[in-house]
């Protein structure tokens, strides 16, 4: 994917676009950088920007906010229901906004992680999170313009990037929520028809060897993409996983997920294994 920006300013309701603006002028209160994850950017990119068919809706808005100490996340919140109206529930990172179907999560990362990339919250310490591949997911992250007027620019990660938070992300949360994986599925299996992807794919011979693919060869494109943008820890974590998976054949746990859903992506489930190895045959 060659954009490094998209507008999507007339395809974003009301009220998901208010709840934008609320998170920017919260971050703005201590300079913090920041971006939407989850569910939310893969529809940002996919659907609103391509045109793309939402398999699964989602309710709840991801954001990735980097902060330098807890104090720094704890201001942002602060500001968010002091200054905008947003109700504080059982989970630190979660707020609800009064009369709205929708809640936000906010992720935050930087400082606040050890060395190996994780941390525990500091009113659930049994609740650990990783952080790894966030910032590697600001540092590549696209604009996207989703208000002319004001005019509301944020930052979703690159549809690569995305696919390795969310690999990642399913090894945290698989116990008790399994929608990362179809997520990634999806990503991946649709990359190709992102912003002239198709034609990198006809132009290149390199990326597939026989007969094409077009189902499964948008994961080798946005394994090569991934390691061009993010090389790295991340990188290396993901690149092992999924080999891993590979290998477990039948037995892997996040195949049988990439399988569920309302629809499948394949006929034939031996393209979500194709799927895979031309991910990390892209990676390498």
């Amino acid at each position: 994917m060659k954009s490094t920006s998209l507008s999507i300013a007339n395809k974003i309701d009301p009220a998901t676009r208010f709840i934008y603006s609320n998170i920017s002028a919260a971050a703005n209160t201590v300079g913090a950088d920041w971006l939407i994850v989850g569910a939310t950017a893969r529809d940002m990119v996919y659907h609103a920007a391509f045109g793309l068919p939402i398999k699964r809706a989602t309710v709840d808005i991801d954001f990735a906010i980097h902060v330098d100490s807890w104090d720094t996340f704890k201001t942002i919140t602060k500001s968010l229901v002091e200054d905008h109206g947003y109700s504080r529930t059982k989970s630190g990172h979660r707020l609800e906004l009064p009369d709205s179907r929708l809640w936000i999560d906010i992720i935050p990362f930087g400082e606040i992680a050890n060395k190996d990339g994780k941390y525990r919250w500091p009113d659930e310490p049994d609740n650990e999170l990783s952080i790894l591949g966030f910032q590697e997911a600001l540092d590549t992250a696209i604009a996207c313009q989703v208000s002319e007027d004001p005019v509301l620019i944020l930052k979703v990660p690159h549809p690569a990037v995305l696919i390795m938070l969310k690999i990642i992300s399913w090894r945290d949360r698989k116990h008790y929520k399994r929608t990362d994986a179809p997520d990634a599925a999806y990503a991946m299996h649709h990359y190709v028809e992102l912003d002239g992807n198709d034609m990198r794919v006809y132009d290149d011979p390199t990326l597939y060897e026989g007969d094409l693919d077009m189902g499964t060869i948008g994961g080798r494109l946005a394994g090569r993409d991934l390691s061009s943008l993010a090389p790295g820890a991340a990188l290396d974590y993901v690149r092992q996983f999924i080999q891993e998976e590979i290998n477990r054949g039948d037995e892997s746990e996040f195949l049988a997920d990439m399988m569920q859903g309302s629809s499948k992506l394949f006929i034939n489930d031996a393209q979500y294994t194709d799927l895979l190895v031309n991910f990390v045959t892209g990676m390498n």
